[in-house]
């Protein structure tokens, strides 16, 4: 049986291991400071089985000026190795959308590598729909003044 809760501080060892998975090298005392700070703008959920952490998921809640309520972003979705294919990733989904509800979001969205095609058809098959591009620019060096 799965269960899903709120991540605690105790979990910040298993979810280095999970986001090292995904390439994530996260920093320990940001994940500590993260998850044992109340924020309403940020909700970490956890799927357990056996009082192992298998999974984990990372919910952002944003206010668009442009709109007329909330958008829940999935930044993060990540499935033990082991347990990818077992249901838990859907779990962490459906657990994601209630509270995304609960909270007035109009919708929820998330983004996904290029190269991660089965993590597509995972979403796709959960009711998610690809609809647009998406650009990032990484902020190293701030521009030089014109």
């Amino acid at each position: 049986m799965i269960l899903i809760r709120a991540a605690e501080s105790k979990d910040v060892p298993s979810l280095k291991k999970l986001f090292l998975q995904l390439g994530y090298q996260t920093d320990t005392e940001c994940l500590e400071q993260r998850i044992g700070m109340a924020q309403s703008t940020l909700c970490t959920l956890v799927a357990e089985s056996d009082k192992e952490v298998c999974g984990v998921v990372v919910i952002n809640f944003i206010t668009p000026v442009h709109e007329n309520s909330l958008w829940a972003l999935i930044s993060a979705l990540v499935i033990d190795e082991s347990s990818r294919g077992a249901g838990v990733g859907q779990q962490l989904l459906i657990a994601s959308e209630r509270i995304a509800l609960d909270k007035k979001c109009s919708q929820i969205e998330l983004s996904s590598s290029e190269r991660r095609t089965r993590a597509h058809k995972f979403y796709e098959n959960n009711g998610y729909q690809e609809v647009r591009k998406r650009f990032v620019k990484l902020l190293t060096e701030l521009p030089k003044a014109y």
